[in-house]
């Protein structure tokens, strides 16, 4: 019975994992209300393994593309979407953001999620 049960286990597990590589055309994918569906299962993998800091603003936007035309911030910061869900209205109730801080010569020198949920 232990022998059944850890075979299930090791089955299910897996399929749990929501995470995927890093794919700059999923990334790049915008529904028709503006969110980005691929980028929340895919944040992992960029983060952990394709160095930010010390990249050029040039080679971010190559692996990454072009931020929203609204997402520059003040202090050369960039931001990129990552995640927006709605509840039963028109006020998002969680919203994951990539922040990316560039420094004078448009080197990015750090980096950091922030998610906010109502």
């Amino acid at each position: 019975m232990k022998f059944l049960i850890i075979i299930l286990l090791s089955l299910i597990l897996p399929a749990c994992n929501t995470d995927e590589k890093f794919d700059k055309t999923k990334w790049l994918v915008q529904s028709d209300i503006g969110l980005y569906p691929n980028r929340n299962s895919m944040i992992n993998d960029l983060l952990n393994n394709h160095p930010l800091k010390g990249l050029s603003y040039k080679k971010l936007i190559d692996l990454i593309g072009e931020p929203a035309k609204n997402m520059t911030g003040e202090n050369n910061e960039i931001y990129y979407q990552i995640l927006t869900e709605y509840g039963s209205d028109i006020d998002p109730v969680n919203t994951k953001t990539l922040i990316i801080k560039l420094n004078n010569d448009s080197t990015i020198v750090d980096f950091k999620i922030d998610e906010w949920k109502k």
